[in-house]
């Protein structure tokens, strides 16, 4: 190979290598950012919410996804305990439990990466920390909706 073709497929290397590293959406984020195809469940609805759920992976770590859908004309505070099935436990409870405010329409997470509401996102590992959680099954407990000032 004569030394003009070397130096030309150098320069593209390094222009492909300097794209991805100083580019917005580099190489490594790029396929992090992708938006993930949910298959969500309606589990309930209270007071004109839905609750839906989905359970999916993030890198390699189980995650529930939750999606409510206000459908009401005004904002509500919502709150709410969350109970999973594991492949140890039957009604593994978590113990704490979330408060949100929704507007009208859907509030929802379906991104590992780029988390806005992080009650909207439980990973497995905050399940047990003990053990490697897999997710099997999740429930929805003690809804209260209340219209938010």
């Amino acid at each position: 190979m004569n030394q003009s073709k070397l130096q030309s497929s150098f320069r593209l290397w390094v222009l492909i290598i300097a794209f991805f590293s100083f580019s917005p959406k580099g190489y490594s984020k790029l396929f992090l950012e992708m938006p993930q195809n949910l298959n969500w469940q309606l589990e309930t609805t209270v007071n004109a919410v839905e609750f839906y759920y989905a359970i999916s992976k993030c890198n390699t770590e189980t995650v529930v996804f939750l999606k409510m859908k206000n459908k009401n004309n005004y904002n509500v505070q919502v709150s709410w305990k969350e109970v999973f099935q594991t492949q140890l436990e039957k009604d593994k409870e978590t113990g704490t439990g979330k408060k949100i405010i929704i507007p009208p329409g859907e509030t929802f997470e379906s991104d590992c990466t780029n988390i806005i509401h992080p009650e909207l996102v439980i990973f497995s590992s905050q399940i047990n920390p003990t053990y490697v959680v897999s997710i099997l099954k999740f429930n929805y407990r003690n809804i209260v909706i209340s219209k938010a000032n």
